[in-house]
């Protein structure tokens, strides 16, 4: 089941069904790189919510983002299907558009899914991982088990500050007008959520609590740029770091004066980063550390 849906001359919206779950994926700029970037967000960011993100790459790129059963207007998918599951349901909507070679892009939440589908799937040429994720240190696990219980009492305003103090850094905010605004916008909307987004937010961290591991011993040998904001107090440099050091042919870049919301506090930057990953532009130079590690 598919449905196609041209937006303008630039982009299309496609909705696949798979397993009877949908997923949603919107193009932009298909045909101006011979390879599509794929981008997958993290749990808060669907397609709508990261346009600006998607319209700027697509500047420069053929680009594919994608809403994953369970995230965006997909709806609920329950935390008992794992990350493989999400992977098939991608890897189904990418060949329903006859594609099989890609450049992929994966944020937080998203980044688990992308080192998911690069160990499963051959063909992804490069693999670029922001605020990227291998497991849940313990504080972090009793910190989202918190959350899970102040959202079923519904005691929104400590959901909101804790959630907002995992993903942005209150150290940062005090000296950095651009984060303490994020963070203000982004306590506001987990405020003002809806019952759809609730739902999601409790499926999609019960499945990383039950299915959040990734063995990165299994990481294929593809071209990795991992990046994250070097005040990023979620997923810290240092775990960023070991991702990278992971692949045989990977780097980490850490970004000044940035937290794990660095898409908005660094968007320029964010956009040099991935697009030179996957050889257009320069890149970013200066704060990078390349990896090279024995096969």
């Amino acid at each position: 089941m598919s449905n196609i849906r041209a937006l303008s001359f630039d982009t299309c919206f496609h909705c696949f069904s798979f397993e009877g779950f949908p997923i949603h994926l919107k193009e932009y700029s298909r045909g101006k790189t011979d390879i599509p970037l794929v981008f997958i967000g993290g749990a808060f960011q669907n397609i709508n919510q990261v346009e600006k993100l998607s319209t700027a790459l697509a500047k420069e790129s053929w680009v594919i983002t994608i809403d994953t059963p369970g995230n965006g207007d997909t709806g609920v998918l329950p935390h008992t299907y794992s990350f493989e599951f999400i992977c098939k349901a991608i890897h189904h909507g990418l060949k329903q558009l006859g594609i099989d070679v890609i450049n992929l892009l994966g944020c937080s939440y998203g980044s688990i899914i992308a080192m998911r589908y690069a160990q499963t799937y051959l063909g992804v040429e490069n693999l670029i991982l922001a605020s990227a994720m291998e497991k849940l240190p313990d504080a972090l696990v009793y910190e989202f088990n918190l959350l899970l219980f102040l959202l079923e009492w519904n005691r929104m305003e400590e959901f909101a500050e804790g959630f907002t103090n995992l993903m942005t850094n209150p150290d940062l905010r005090e000296s950095n007008k651009l984060c303490r605004i994020t963070a203000d916008k982004l306590k506001n909307a987990l405020l003002h959520s809806s019952t759809g987004i609730k739902e999601q937010f409790k499926h999609n961290t019960l499945r990383i609590l039950r299915d959040g591991k990734t063995d990165l011993s299994l990481m294929p040998d593809v071209k990795a740029t991992v990046f994250t904001g070097e005040h990023d107090n979620f997923v810290p440099v240092e775990a960023n770091q070991r991702i990278a050091d992971s692949f045989k042919n990977g780097r980490f870049i850490a970004v000044p004066d940035a937290d794990h919301m660095i898409h908005v506090e660094k968007f320029r930057t964010m956009i040099d980063i991935v697009l030179g990953a996957i050889g257009i532009g320069a890149g970013v130079d200066g704060q990078e550390k390349d990896i090279k590690t024995a096969a």
